[in-house]
């Protein structure tokens, strides 16, 4: 009897449903048993990677901006270090350039005072010099005349003594007239060069007196020429300015943001079916299975889809085509 009811639709329908309520009755304790399974793995994740993980993470965020900072005023207490040390350097050239200005001050100061001694000394060294040689040459002239005076005065008495004995030769007529002015063209030639050398020997005095004035005129120039200029006080060094420091600007405070949100366990990736999803499937298992076993000539427009006989049309299939739907299946 059991064997013949399972053989008709009906039967078989219900069979198809008894046995789809087991296998779902089956599936839900298996995944059943693999969500706890998954709910043990995710706390163990959460407790012993995730949650720690976060910690560890805001607290290595906390001690890399503590060592950021550590490095940010070690390189500020660094720059000031060492911009006092160039201050300091500064500031000591700067006192040493003082010295050496004050110290060109008081040589130069020296070296014009003996330039000054040396310049007057020069000046009256000249003027000496041209003094003697102004001396010289007059002393040459006067000289010079006193000896065509001398010469002058000899061709005179040798001309009256020419003249005397001439006389007492008692000559007369042309003889004498001849003689005496023999006489008279010697003294005047005599004369003459006298006279010519005279001329020439002024002449070449006041020369020489020009050549002495030029000289004396060139030696003092020389001598202004090397003379020192009156030294000037030279600028006084500007004083060093302060080494400008930089600004630096140290990392904010963290905030909740930073660290983000803390991590929560985390909910199982695999759903469990419910009972009246269990009972929904069974139930459309045993429908579909009675389509299968009946034939038929019945038409019928299933949300818009037209068949002719239930054999190619699954319940299940009908029931997830739109627009009809199966809200007791939910």
């Amino acid at each position: 009897m059991v064997l013949e009811f399972l053989a008709t639709p009906g039967g078989a329908a219900l069979a198809g449903g008894v046995l789809n309520f087991a296998g779902g009755l089956f599936g839900r304790s298996s995944a059943s048993k693999q969500r706890n399974a998954e709910k043990e793995a995710l706390r163990k994740r959460y407790e012993e990677y995730d949650l720690p993980g976060w910690e560890m993470t805001g607290e290595r965020m906390i001690a890399d901006r503590d060592h950021l900072i550590d490095q940010i005023n070690l390189r500020q207490q660094n720059e000031k270090d060492r911009a006092a040390f160039t201050d300091k350097n500064n500031l000591r050239n700067w006192e040493q350039s003082l010295k050496i200005r004050d110290y060109k001050i008081d040589q130069n100061k020296r070296l014009y005072e003996k330039s000054e001694e040396l310049y007057l000394s020069a000046l009256g060294l000249n003027r000496e010099s041209a003094m003697s040689a102004r001396e010289q040459t007059l002393i040459a002239q006067r000289e010079t005349e006193q000896q065509l005076s001398f010469q002058n005065e000899s061709n005179i008495i040798a001309s009256i003594i020419a003249k005397g004995e001439a006389a007492a030769k008692t000559q007369t007529g042309k003889s004498a007239l001849k003689q005496a002015q023999s006489l008279l063209a010697d003294v005047g030639r005599n004369q003459a060069i006298l006279t010519e050398s005279l001329f020439s020997a002024g002449t070449s005095t006041r020369m020489q007196l020009m050549d002495i004035d030029r000289e004396y005129r060139a030696a003092n120039t020389k001598a202004y020429a090397n003379r020192m200029l009156e030294p000037e006080a030279p600028p006084i060094p500007l004083k060093p300015l302060e080494t400008p420091l930089s600004k630096y600007i140290l990392p904010r405070e963290f905030i909740d943001a930073d660290f983000g949100p803390k991590p929560i366990m985390g909910v199982p990736t695999t759903q469990v079916p419910s009972m009246m999803g269990v009972l929904a499937g069974a139930a459309a298992a045993g429908f579909d299975a009675y389509t299968n076993n009946y034939t038929g000539n019945v038409t019928e427009n299933i949300g818009g889809a037209s068949t002719h006989n239930f054999g190619s049309l699954s319940m299940s299939d009908a029931m997830n085509m739109n627009p009809i739907t199966y809200p007791y299946f939910n």
